[in-house]
């Protein structure tokens, strides 16, 4: 037995001595799960780190592919718009390379006649103005 503060001594038996070193393994278990804690925070903290970083690229690339998708759409509408204007100017420079088409433009825009013919105009028909006239 030892003397501790005066009178109270300290009971040297198995009991004390068991309780004794459980008190002890707990302390460390104790200073073990703070580590352990600390270190499991500090794990997770990075891990939520990296995983934000990875998390905020995929946003933009889906951003990123959402805007090129309208780009994209955008696009061929135009080019289907081009495609069909194409198509209409070639079909006019086809008929303006038909010589009896360009005759009848050439008569009905700018009202020339052929040697001998004669023009009649009729009251409910009211002669075009030149600027007036629409090929098509």
């Amino acid at each position: 037995m030892q003397q501790q503060n005066g009178k109270v001594q300290k009971l040297d038996n198995d009991f004390t001595r068991r309780r004794e070193i459980e008190l002890n393994n707990s302390k460390v278990t104790a200073v073990l799960s703070s580590r352990r804690k600390k270190r499991a925070l500090i794990i997770i903290a990075i891990f939520l780190f990296f995983a934000s970083i990875f998390l905020i690229q995929i946003v933009r690339a889906k951003v990123n592919y959402a805007d090129v998708h309208v780009r994209i759409a955008r696009e061929q509408k135009n080019l289907q718009q081009q495609k069909a204007d194409n198509k209409q100017l070639k079909a006019q420079v086809a008929q303006l390379n038909d010589k009896s088409y360009v005759q009848q433009i050439i008569r009905d825009r700018y009202y020339y006649t052929k040697p001998g013919e004669t023009v009649y105009s009729f009251p409910n028909k009211a002669p075009k103005d030149v600027n007036d006239y629409d090929v098509k």
